[in-house]
């Protein structure tokens, strides 16, 4: 039987409304700028929080998004789909931690282009 995972918070770890970005910034994919690699972190936490990742285009159109729920690491690197696009950009990447019970603590957002390789 699987039991839950049990967060175990770190002794220096903060309170929801003190959570902050230490790092935000997207690695394009090599060969193919239809995907980007996000890296984050986040300052150490006391209770886990969502983050909730939007990538938009020069149009400010959705192309990607991603919702973590209840992380409990601090630092992560994920892959974001460009949907329906064959463009470098410019993107724009937004990031939140946000608590249910408090809303967004903090945000950060960042421009970055996607590179093609040509042979």
């Amino acid at each position: 039987m699987l039991r839950p995972h049990s967060y175990q918070p770190p002794e220096d770890g903060l309170p929801p409304n003190e959570v902050r970005f230490i790092e935000l910034h997207t690695e394009p994919w090599p060969e193919d700028a239809s995907r980007v690699r996000v890296h984050l972190e986040v300052t150490p936490f006391l209770e886990r929080p969502n983050l909730e990742v939007l990538i938009t285009d020069a149009s400010s159109q959705e192309v990607s998004s991603i919702n973590i729920i209840e992380s409990i690491d601090t630092r992560m690197a994920f892959t974001m789909h460009l949907r329906g696009k064959e463009g470098n950009g410019p993107y724009t990447l937004k990031a939140a931690v946000v608590y249910p019970d408090i809303g967004t603590v903090d945000q950060k957002s960042i421009t970055f282009e996607t590179e093609q390789k040509n042979e």
